[in-house]
């Protein structure tokens, strides 16, 4: 039927946040809910990691935002994973320029970092944050790679499996597709 949503009994959606740190107010008002059965929050790191471990082929980092300790993040994923492509796609890679020893680190351990909406780029760049496992997993959210992202900011996002994550695949390969080109 035209416009029916078929959700495969092996899909999995989950909520991912980065809480401010304690005492939060928001952790106290969410505390009732989040001991329900149909309510877990995954931590953003957590999230992040379990995305790398399911790579096998492509693991993928698109944020457009980057600082010393993302840098050490995103590393941290890249060493991490076990996949042959380590892909990073920043709005203007030259933020890892700023980021040191850590963003050198990057730049040794990725396989390919694109730069999509930089200086070269005047009518076109990005907003999204996506960590991609393959065509099997994916982060779609609100965290850059910085410090507040990890720590500090309340960052939200959806943590999904199977067959949903074909879209978002689909996505990151047009734009790795236009970096080619």
């Amino acid at each position: 039927m035209p416009g029916e949503i078929l959700v495969s009994p092996k899909a999995t959606a989950r909520l991912v946040v980065t809480m401010p740190p304690e005492p939060s107010r928001l952790a106290s008002a969410l505390a009732a809910d989040i001991a329900s059965e149909y309510v877990a929050l995954t931590r953003t790191t957590d999230a992040f990691q379990h995305v790398a471990g399911l790579a096998r082929q492509r693991f993928t980092i698109m944020i457009p935002y980057i600082d010393r300790v993302g840098a050490a993040w995103a590393a941290d994923l890249f060493e991490a994973t076990t996949a042959t492509e380590r892909m990073l796609v920043l709005r203007d890679a030259t933020q890892l320029l700023s980021c040191g020893a850590e963003g050198k680190r990057i730049e040794s351990i990725a396989t390919r970092i694109i730069d999509y909406g930089g200086a070269d780029s005047a009518n076109e760049t990005f907003h999204a944050k996506i960590v991609l496992a393959d065509g099997v997993a994916a982060y779609v959210g609100s965290a850059n790679l910085l410090r507040r992202s990890k720590s500090t900011n309340l960052e939200c996002g959806m943590l999904v499996e199977g067959p949903a994550v074909a879209a978002v695949k689909v996505l990151l390969d047009a734009v790795i597709s236009m970096a080619n080109s």
